[in-house]
């Protein structure tokens, strides 16, 4: 071994050993190599500082350890306000919208952090992006632009109702903006901000394989917990909303929802996944008794809930699951003996529960079916809040009532008693086109396209891949989750609970990211600043 350990400035040379050095050269003096020096293979023949590893160590190891760190705490604060929306009673009231906006600002504080010890700000960018923020700025011009002469009165006679409804008087200035209550607009646009910037999150921490099987693990975790809950509480509970909370009307709460049809939406978006998962081989087989008994619980759950749109939901994803996952592999030929043979076995568990706990709900549910066209058994007439919203749209084409204004504008077109205030249109598509003008109709067709193409891109991106099992099976369980809440969004308002609303875009993020590391061609838009 020749020279002197490089500790310090003094650098180490090691060299074969029996190997001669030059006979006329000077001879060297013999030091033994520093611990640093042992640490290393002595097969090594490299310079090595121990300045220079220290801040090699520094520099470099040190900051990745630390943004891989915050990503994970960032990823972990997301799954957190998913996880625990639905268990704020859905997290319909500002108090809990409030506390959703300071996790989002912690996150984003963090997210930033990372930022800067990266030295790059990195936006991945998809359609979904520019369609919600389409609608933000609709609702911006809403608040800042003026209505016309024509439609001023009406908009006097809307800020009197308002006045009344509130509470205040009404010698006040009368509200002349696009948005018939600007209040209710400001407060819906605080709301879209939010889900944006979780979605924005979402999307670029679920890139990867391992990540989306961790959410889908979470995922399923909150679906059997919450299908728990809500039976026990429906079947053992004590008058209150999990047992600590009073309601008006117990008997339509399932779970932490206050409304059975929310309770519903949210199971919706959670039962084709393990379903999904045994259909498209996504676990390994072992597991396909897990998924099948989380699949059950979900979906007995969902029946027992006594939404009606619930059920019709169930029966429709069952069917789609198969057939879509046929369509995705028809030249493969799968065995259709497999997927009939799921389905039945899932539905036959799911039977099987319901009549175990009790059908009655469900019966007497169905039986008061003539109650959605009478307006003496069922005060919020689902017809007559639909023709009431039709006038709307008519009156107001362009510019709408307002992103979140539908409940004072309806007051001018109930036919009803006005016993009941109604603050939804009991159609999604219905209230969005109601509140946007023809600007939520081409944002509609939007979010439709953007849903059908990522669905396709996933879907085609993974087939022929062994390894990508999992991603194949996400991607058909959340394509058929979105087609079964976007049936449900026909008859109900279930997007509009920001609990579903969360879940709903963390599924588009998960759809986006399935496959995108099985293509040539980079399926999500990056931009580094």
């Amino acid at each position: 071994m020749l020279g002197g350990c490089a500790c310090g400035s003094i650098r180490f040379r090691h060299a074969r050993r029996g190997r001669r050095s030059d006979s006329n050269s000077a001879p060297q003096p013999r030091r033994a190599p520093c611990v640093w020096c042992w640490g290393a293979s002595p097969r090594i023949r490299s310079t090595i500082t121990f300045a220079g590893a220290y801040g090699w160590m520094r520099s470099h190891w040190s900051e990745r350890l630390m943004v891989r760190t915050l990503e994970r705490l960032v990823l972990m604060g997301l799954l957190a306000a998913v996880f625990l929306a639905p268990w704020m009673f859905g997290a319909v009231e500002r108090w809990a919208v409030h506390a959703l906006t300071a996790m989002l600002l912690i996150l984003l504080g963090l997210w930033g952090a990372k930022a800067v010890l990266e030295r790059a700000v990195r936006v991945h960018l998809t359609p979904i992006h520019a369609v919600l923020l389409g609608m933000l700025l609709v609702a911006a011009i809403q608040l800042t632009g003026t209505s016309s002469s024509a439609a001023r009165d009406e908009h006097v006679q809307a800020s009197e109702a308002t006045d009344v409804l509130n509470g205040r008087e009404l010698d006040a200035p009368p509200n002349t903006r696009l948005s018939q209550d600007p209040s209710g607009t400001r407060q819906a646009m605080w709301r879209l901000a939010m889900l944006i910037g979780y979605f924005s999150l979402a999307t670029e921490l679920l890139r990867g394989a391992r990540r989306r099987a961790g959410v889908f693990v979470v995922l399923m975790i909150l679906g059997f917990l919450l299908a728990l809950v809500g039976l026990l509480q429906k079947f053992a509970g004590n008058g209150r909303l999990l047992w600590i909370r009073e309601v008006e009307a117990v008997e339509l709460a399932f779970g932490p929802f206050v409304n059975r049809n929310h309770a519903a939406g949210f199971l919706e978006l959670l039962f084709p996944l393990p379903v999904a998962m045994i259909l498209a081989h996504g676990v390994t087989r072992e597991r396909w008794g897990v998924c099948g008994l989380l699949a059950c619980v979900m979906g007995t759950a969902l029946a027992l809930t006594g939404s009606r749109g619930g059920v019709l939901v169930l029966g429709a994803e069952l069917l789609l699951l198969p057939l879509l996952w046929w369509a995705m592999n028809a030249a493969a030929r799968p065995s259709r003996r497999f997927g009939v043979l799921l389905v039945a076995i899932v539905g036959a568990g799911i039977a099987l529960g319901v009549f175990w706990i009790g059908a009655e709900p469900i019966v007497s549910r169905w039986s008061a079916i003539e109650g959605i066209t009478n307006t003496l058994h069922d005060p919020l007439n689902r017809p007559m809040i639909w023709r009431a919203t039709w006038e709307m749209i008519r009156d107001h084409p362009w510019w709408g009532v307002g992103l979140g204004a539908y409940a004072i504008a309806y007051t001018r077109y109930d036919r009803s008693t006005g016993l009941w205030r109604v603050e939804q249109a009991h159609n999604d598509y219905l209230q969005l086109v109601a509140e946007l003008g023809v600007w939520g109709l081409l944002l509609l067709l939007g979010v439709v396209t953007a849903l059908g193409r990522a669905a396709r891109r996933a879907l085609r991106s993974t087939a022929g891949h062994p390894a990508a099992r999992f991603d194949r099976a996400l991607a058909l369980g959340v394509t058929v989750a979105l087609l079964g809440i976007g049936i449900h969004s026909a008859f109900d308002f279930a997007l509009q609970v920001t609990a579903n609303a969360l879940l709903f875009l963390l599924l588009i993020a998960l759809l986006e990211n399935s496959g995108a590391h099985h293509v040539e061609r980079e399926v999500i838009r990056e931009k580094s600043i």
